[in-house]
């Protein structure tokens, strides 16, 4: 693994970046007999720590699971040449392991949106959603209708414009008692969700209306 990640050797020289970018490695060991018969992949546990033998686990861009199986070599020359018959063989079967070029800006957004999401910032993460959104309309670069990555966006937007149109509904109902708290959550709403412009118009007819 180490000859391979360091490149080297002369024949070894492209699976530095090639295991950097491309995949995600697990090489464990199982700490009992009663772990070596456990599924070996996504149905089952990772952790192969002790003895048996070697798991290479790879991860397509798109999350699904390679798995291979690597046994000892008399020969520790012979790890190298066994495990690039490896990689080569998944990218091979398994077609690409790295997103296609077109879809990497949707996917590092969506992140970008997962992200801030988590972190309560949802203008922000309005904001990244709808370039996924805007992106994966562009029938040129994506000819057989939107990829998956931004029909998700488009579920995670009419979600968060559901919440919003539902705390419009509750501060409507404040503002008959308390016009002044109705306003300064009104205008909080309005930083969060300022890029959604149905939901935009229907917060400043409220303040006009207050």
């Amino acid at each position: 693994m180490r000859v391979l990640a360091k490149g080297e050797d002369k024949e070894f020289r492209k699976y530095p970046k090639l295991l950097k970018e491309k995949f995600v490695f697990l090489n464990e060991y199982t700490t009992s007999v009663q772990a070596e018969h456990d599924p070996r992949g996504p149905d089952g546990p990772y952790q192969f720590k002790d003895r048996s033998v070697p798991v290479v686990v790879f991860k397509k861009w798109d999350g699904e699971t390679l798995i291979q199986q690597l046994g000892f070599t008399p020969d520790p020359k012979q790890g190298p040449p066994a495990l690039a018959r490896l990689v080569d063989k998944a990218i091979k079967e398994n077609g690409p392991v790295a997103p296609p070029k077109a879809l990497r800006p949707l996917l590092k957004s969506m992140d970008s949106a997962k992200a801030a999401l988590e972190k309560k910032k949802t203008g922000q993460a309005i904001r990244e959603l709808l370039k996924v959104i805007k992106a994966g309309s562009d029938p040129k670069k994506f000819k057989d209708g939107k990829p998956q990555v931004a029909l998700d966006a488009e579920r995670m937007l009419d979600e968060l414009r559901v919440d919003a149109e539902a705390r419009l509904d509750e501060i409507a109902e404040l503002a008959i008692d308390d016009p002044k708290a109705a306003e300064k959550q009104y205008r909080a709403l309005l930083r969060d969700y300022a890029a959604l412009p149905e939901i935009k118009k229907a917060i400043n007819e409220a303040l006009k209306g207050l």
